[in-house]
């Protein structure tokens, strides 16, 4: 799946171009592909399991407020400035929401977070994942909030 829209300047404010969307409750996606530059998928609410799937995005490029479970995803990046893989929406302790990646692999161009807190509770977590030498080191970027470290 690809939105074929003209690609909007990085991180530009208003112009994101969602390639897909899901809100549906148990659902799984086995060897798809996705490709956009910012906000590739949002991953907007529900329980959702994400096999051999390939997602390209620059700027919180997996986002939303689901509970999601990558395994053996392949996350390649294509940003011309600072972007992040991922945006999680969590925004309570109660909440049982936040994305998971095991044995993955994060590639591309340009330098990247692992995630940015859209929320005051966002929740990932990277595990047997192989990172190419983008990440930046600080790895989590709190948005301007000291409190969502």
């Amino acid at each position: 799946m690809q939105n074929t829209t003209p690609v909007p300047p990085p991180g530009a404010i208003g112009k994101q171009a969602v390639a897909f969307r899901i809100s549906a409750d148990t659902t799984a996606f086995v060897g798809c592909k996705l490709l956009r530059a910012q906000d590739t998928l949002y991953d907007h609410l529900g329980r959702h399991y994400y096999k051999d799937f390939y997602i390209e995005g620059s700027v919180n490029f997996i986002f939303g407020n689901g509970l999601s479970f990558f395994e053996g995803c392949h996350l390649h990046a294509i940003t011309q400035v600072t972007g992040a893989v991922t945006t999680q929406g969590r925004s309570s302790m109660l909440e049982d929401t936040g994305f998971s990646f095991v044995n993955c692999k994060v590639t591309g161009l340009g330098v990247l977070y692992l995630g940015r807190a859209w929320s005051p509770f966002s929740r990932v977590i990277f595990a047997y994942t192989y990172m190419d030498n983008i990440i930046i080191p600080k790895s989590w970027h709190n948005w301007g909030d000291p409190l969502r470290e």
